[in-house]
């Protein structure tokens, strides 16, 4: 990533965001420059020094205010598959069951959701992709194996949207 190394993600502490602060996260979240040097790129859009974009970028990641810097890979294009999968933990399982989920290359999110709603009494929601559909059944058994619980697999039929935008910044 031309010469920045994030720091691993911290509990998020209170930061006051400056004007530049807002403009460079404003920036980061789309269209990152595809340069040699991005972060010169940003510097010159902004009418920054890239030493000082370098910086400001660094404290927000240190202070938790976004977890990482990197693309959104749309798996399918990649001739890969992946899917939306569920789970019902039993309580005292969550972190054992979660380690095991997470060991899995191919899972990008794992969440645990508590909710009131009886009809869906799944608890550990989990995003994973694969090469293909057979290797995405083979990991999914492999995960109930380990486990010893069912893994409900609920794959995309249809994209409606996938991303966020926030309107961090404005000229306003």
């Amino acid at each position: 990533m031309s010469g920045v190394a994030l720091p691993p993600p911290k509990i998020l502490h209170y930061m006051e965001l400056t004007r530049e602060d807002k403009k460079i996260l404003h920036r980061l979240q789309s269209n990152f420059p595809l340069t040699p040097h991005p972060f010169r790129t940003l510097a010159e859009e902004l009418g920054l020094e890239e030493s000082e974009v370098l910086r400001r970028t660094r404290a927000m990641a240190e202070k938790g205010i976004f977890r990482r810097l990197g693309p959104i890979i749309d798996t399918h294009e990649m001739g890969n598959t992946a899917s939306l999968m569920a789970v019902r933990v039993p309580e005292g399982r969550i972190e054992e069951v979660s380690r095991i989920i997470n060991a899995y290359t191919g899972v990008s999110h794992n969440y645990l959701r508590k909710g009131k709603n009886k009809e869906i009494p799944y608890n550990v929601w989990f995003t994973m992709s694969a090469p293909n559909k057979q290797e995405l059944v083979r990991l999914i058994k492999e995960i109930e194996e380990k486990t010893g619980l069912e893994v409900r697999n609920l794959p995309t039929t249809k994209k409606f949207k996938i991303g966020v935008k926030f309107n961090i910044y404005s000229e306003e």
